[in-house]
């Protein structure tokens, strides 16, 4: 009898023992998931490097992780970057352009600079306006590139000239912790 009590003892202990070694190896599994999760995140927070920029006429800040950007904010940048080049008169087109070209990439003010300069003297020569209406604008945000198409309308003194339909496509990237147009060229409009 005393036989057969202490081989239950034993059978239980063994049991026990067991037991609180399987939840002894499943808690060191789960504690070495989550040491494993946490310093995953750690890193992913500590590298995280997100640019939060202010677009020129935005009401709202814009947070984005990356190269160039969302399309909301690639579309504001560009629509503020035809308006400094295109809604110019006589009167303000220095001042717009110069704005501009604080927003041309380096190798793009050498090649920008005398095309605003012909832009320039021609408003100035005929004492005239320009406005650009955009009707189409397509973003490619993972190129950072923008298309604006739309009327150019021209004023010279009293006269109106037609409107010419012309297609602008800015290229926008990040450089030295800010954005900069790498091109701003005019494409030919498809009839």
């Amino acid at each position: 009898m005393e036989y057969n009590l202490k081989s239950r003892r034993d059978r239980n202990l063994a049991l026990a023992l067991m037991i609180m070694l399987i939840i002894a190896a499943i808690s060191g599994l789960l504690a070495h998931r989550l040491y494993s999760d946490n310093r995953a995140l750690t890193n992913a927070l500590l590298n995280n490097r997100q640019l939060i920029i202010l677009p020129m006429s935005a009401n709202s800040e814009f947070g984005f992780v990356g190269e160039r950007g969302d399309a909301r904010y690639l579309r504001l940048m560009a629509l503020s970057l035809v308006n400094l080049r295109l809604n110019i008169s006589s009167e303000t087109a220095d001042a717009a352009h110069k704005l501009l070209i604080a927003y041309a990439c380096e190798g793009q003010k050498k090649v920008l600079e005398p095309a605003l300069s012909a832009e320039r003297k021609s408003i100035a020569m005929n004492e005239g306006s320009s406005v650009f209406y955009p009707n189409k604008i397509q973003v490619n945000a993972d190129k950072g590139i923008v298309d604006v198409a739309g009327n150019l309308q021209f004023t010279y003194g009293m006269n109106d000239v037609r409107p010419v339909e012309k297609k602008y496509r800015i290229r926008l990237d990040t450089r030295n912790d800010g954005m900069c147009f790498n091109a701003f060229v005019e494409v030919p409009v498809e009839q």
